[in-house]
């Protein structure tokens, strides 16, 4: 249960930098093909134009979603950041918060995925706060299959290296994609340990799994809401008092049954552009 009745929200914009990425999960519909994208990122001109719609509306926050090192795929995307002076997709992340901050006055959180101690400190000039979901750190779930940035050690040294950078970071799990309850167990003890040698960890995200359409796990079972609450409920017993528990209001029918099972924060909430990693509700 929470200890306090106060609960949080983040009034934000989604900003889909690039739905590019290297890596083939089972269940995204976030990451596509350059033949499905008008262009390999978003210009700087269409992040303003984003991140002042949302300042006009009054939101704070500006939450960079895009996939992980497309340019190590896709030719496109090694052209395009070629062609316009930047050397990654990372390199043109800290441009893009940069222009945020300048044009808007947004606060910049990137979600960047697995990056080393060296893009981490790059961006922690530009962004107050960053995350990635750690999802699960069972090696062997076939929805991570064809996914080299999903391998648990990586994820967990990203979560250590934020946590010696001094860097306010988001994370969290997956529930009910393949994983098994004492996997969940073993992630939520793994990133609790972490903030007990930095300190760093600001909330955990409790995700439940929803199929989608046009994914190689369309078919697979939604993740249940008992799985979910019980992972709720985990998670407020394993994690430090002082890290704040979230789970997507979107991603249910009945957002009171999160509060009872003891979240304190609803995330991020954007009163003009979709989540575009679960654009459900």
């Amino acid at each position: 249960m929470r200890s306090s009745r106060l609960v949080t929200y983040s009034p934000k914009v989604f900003i889909p930098l690039t739905r590019l990425c290297r890596d083939k999960c089972g269940y995204c519909t976030f990451a596509q093909a350059p033949k499905r994208l008008p262009a390999p990122y978003l210009s700087l001109k269409e992040v303003e134009q984003i991140a002042i719609r949302g300042a006009e509306v009054g939101c704070h926050e500006a939450l960079f979603t895009l996939g992980e090192y497309p340019e190590d795929r896709y030719d496109e995307a090694r052209r395009w950041l070629d062609e316009n002076g930047y050397t990654s997709t990372i390199d043109y992340l800290v441009a893009a918060c940069s222009h945020v901050i300048e044009t808007s006055g947004l606060l910049p959180h990137a979600n960047a995925g697995a990056l080393s101690h060296e893009d981490l400190a790059a961006l922690r000039a530009v962004s107050p706060s960053q995350g990635m979901m750690i999802e699960s750190i069972n090696p062997t779930l076939a929805a991570h299959r064809g996914a080299p940035d999903k391998e648990p050690a990586r994820r967990l040294a990203t979560l250590d290296a934020a946590g010696q950078l001094h860097i306010p970071f988001t994370t969290g799990i997956l529930v009910g994609f393949g994983e098994d309850r004492q996997d969940r167990i073993d992630a939520l003890e793994a990133i609790a340990a972490s903030h007990d040698r930095f300190g760093h960890v600001q909330e955990v995200i409790v995700q439940n799994f929803v199929p989608k359409q046009d994914t190689a796990m369309r078919n697979a079972p939604p993740c249940s809401m008992e799985d979910l609450i019980d992972a709720i409920e985990l998670a407020r017993t394993i994690l430090p008092a002082g890290v704040s528990v979230q789970a997507p209001p979107n991603l249910v029918d009945d957002a009171t049954r999160l509060l009872d099972a003891g979240i304190n924060d609803f995330g991020g909430v954007s009163p003009i552009t979709a989540d575009h990693v679960n654009p459900e509700k």
